[in-house]
């Protein structure tokens, strides 16, 4: 009996110290599951604080605020944007291959700024324009001396011009003339100008020349052939008197009415109506500046000289009126 009861006492020992062994193992075990759920969190909140970003990371910069005028209207603009370029093509503003950008588009922007885009077109004008006709001199000998009269009412002439036309903001700044065609030739004015004497000088000149022969007359032909020759060379000799006869005459006569001394205002001077390079390309410079303020004379020897250079095509009307061409 006293050894069953010793048996179980052994037994209940045995049993004890296992039970005691399973459940220090169990505590063991889960004090490190326990460590291994931390660490696990610890890492977890680690990798977390690594991936967040600081709030002010998401709220974009102030946008920038430019003005732009367009063809002459302005607008404010609130862009995202660094360059001009950029700006404008955020604001949805169209630029034209030929429109001009200022400042250019590559330039940085910031707000405040100003940008200016001029709206560049070119287009084709057809105008039809006047061709203003000439007054064309003719002597007539049947009208005196002072009157005048229109034979050939001029008309003017038309011509249809095209022109490439550069626009800018709306407004013309320049036009290229690109074809000209005339629709309408105009036609001359022509006008008489009369060369008749009037019948008192007539009278007068008739009295003047019949008591000069009657002087001559009385006269031995020796004395008359030299009175002739003195007055011949003290005339060529001079130089200043007009001649009042002869192609020369006939034509200053109808190129300025005899005029020789006449400056009209048109670019032309003298009795034959010489321009300013035309006198100075014939030497007429060694006379006078311009033609008007040069002899008679002298305005014939310079006129001679370009008519054998150039022909009687240099004095288109008259020479024709007066039938040397």
């Amino acid at each position: 009996m006293s050894k069953l009861v010793a048996q179980l006492a052994a037994l209940a020992l045995v049993l004890g110290g296992l039970a005691a062994f399973i459940l220090t193992q169990n505590n063991g075990s889960a004090q490190a599951q326990d460590q291994q759920n931390s660490g696990q969190g610890e890492a977890l909140d680690i990798d977390l604080a690594s991936s967040v970003q600081p709030l002010t990371d998401f709220i974009p910069a102030a946008p920038t605020v430019v003005e732009v005028t367009r063809a002459g209207e302005t607008e404010n603009y609130a862009v995202y944007a660094d360059t001009v370029g950029e700006a404008l093509s955020l604001s949805g503003i169209e630029v034209g291959e030929k429109d001009k950008v200022s400042p250019s588009t590559d330039t940085k922007i910031s707000t405040g700024d100003k940008i200016t885009v001029q709206v560049v077109t070119t287009e084709e004008v057809v105008e039809e324009e006047t061709i203003e006709y000439e007054t064309v001199r003719e002597n007539d000998d049947s009208l005196e001396k002072g009157k005048t009269k229109v034979e050939t009412k001029g008309e003017n002439g038309t011509a249809e011009v095209t022109y490439t036309v550069t626009v800018i903001d709306g407004e013309e700044s320049s036009r290229e003339e690109t074809h000209r065609q005339i629709t309408k030739e105009p036609t001359d004015e022509v006008v008489k100008v009369g060369t008749k004497e009037k019948e008192q000088q007539a009278s007068s000149s008739s009295s003047t020349s019949s008591s000069s022969s009657s002087s001559s007359s009385t006269s031995s032909d020796d004395d008359s052939e030299d009175s002739s020759s003195d007055d011949s060379e003290e005339s060529s000799s001079s130089g200043g008197a007009a001649p009042s006869s002869g192609v020369w005459a006939k034509l200053a006569q109808c190129e300025s009415g005899g005029n020789w001394s006449t400056n009209s205002g048109n670019g032309y001077y003298g009795g034959l109506q010489f321009s300013g390079p035309t006198w100075k390309a014939m030497g007429g410079t060694k006379y006078a500046p311009t033609a008007d303020k040069a002899t008679p004379a002298q305005q014939i020897e310079i006129a001679s000289k370009l008519q054998r250079q150039s022909g009687w095509g240099q004095w288109p009307a008259c020479s024709r009126s007066l039938g040397l061409r």
